[in-house]
């Protein structure tokens, strides 16, 4: 008990000390300028680093928060673009004496929808993405992928509130593609080897190219909106019994790291498969 009292006392002597110099400190700053100023800048230091680490703690917990209001921001903003959108024309010509009248629209082409990422493979030589839209937000197959690199797959199968999409990185992925330089058009494929690297086919050797080159979606793709990008030439290679080239590409995304993407809807391509089928069968009667 003696020992207990005598911790306590020494506990109250030191708690004294401390306030004594507190109250000195304190007395020291409020009448000293130089004092007063180094207390001050000491002051704005530790309150700014607690501050600054403070910020970082809170912006490492809001990056998905962010990530996710980025890309609904990004996906308003693609919906608005030009590129969305064709011009139809509706004109019907009116012969009154001379005048003509006429008139055009533009309607949308293509509608985007943004998707969070909730499964991803690349290990196999099939690869899918899930994501999380489904039927019941307008997700259908046979319509395109895309992240902010570039393009993703086509969605294959769908549920109510999910999607399956058929990455590039699959051996039955197909994907008509053109160089930017010069607008040749080929196939892009996947040999199953290497994630890092696409397959681009049926380029011309007659082709002026060279390694960094960038590869875009064509003007005759289905899926896909003309001129989106695909990756970059990583190597050239020559077919030894064709004339064209074998062609390595990057993709302009990371498969291991897709946490959004964006379903590209061509209100069209019922449209158009519909008359072609129709033509095909007119032509095999």
């Amino acid at each position: 008990m003696r020992n207990f009292f005598l911790l306590l006392r020494r506990l109250q002597v030191f708690l004294l000390f401390l306030l004594l110099q507190v109250i000195s400190i304190a007395l020291l700053v409020s009448y000293n300028k130089s004092h007063q100023a180094k207390y001050m800048e000491w002051a704005y230091d530790a309150t700014g680093n607690i501050n600054k680490r403070y910020s970082n703690i809170a912006a490492y917990f809001s990056l998905a928060d962010n990530n996710k209001r980025l890309a609904e921001e990004n996906n308003r903003l693609r919906n608005l673009l030009a590129e969305n959108f064709t011009s139809i024309d509706t004109s019907a010509t009116l012969r009154l004496d001379t005048a003509m009248v006429d008139s055009s629209r533009v309607i949308r082409k293509y509608l985007w929808r943004t998707a969070a990422v909730i499964n991803n493979s690349v290990a196999s030589q099939n690869n899918f993405i899930t994501i999380e839209r489904g039927r019941l937000q307008g997700i259908a197959p046979e319509m395109a992928v895309v992240s902010a690199g570039g393009i993703v797959g086509v969605v294959t199968d769908v549920s109510d509130n999910m999607a399956i999409v058929r990455s590039l990185l699959h051996r039955k992925s197909i994907t008509s593609v053109m160089l930017k330089n010069g607008r040749n058009t080929g196939l892009l494929e996947w040999d199953g080897k290497n994630p890092g690297l696409l397959q681009l086919k049926g380029i011309p050797k007659s082709t002026a190219l060279k390694v960094g080159d960038t590869v875009l979606t064509s003007n005759i793709s289905l899926n896909y909106p003309a001129g989106l990008m695909v990756g970059t030439i990583a190597k050239v290679e020559k077919e030894t019994d064709g004339n064209n080239y074998k062609l390595q590409v990057k993709p302009g995304n990371n498969f291991y790291s897709v946490d959004y993407v964006d379903v590209i809807e061509n209100l069209f391509l019922k449209e158009q498969r519909d008359i072609e089928q129709r033509i095909n069968k007119q032509q095999q009667q």
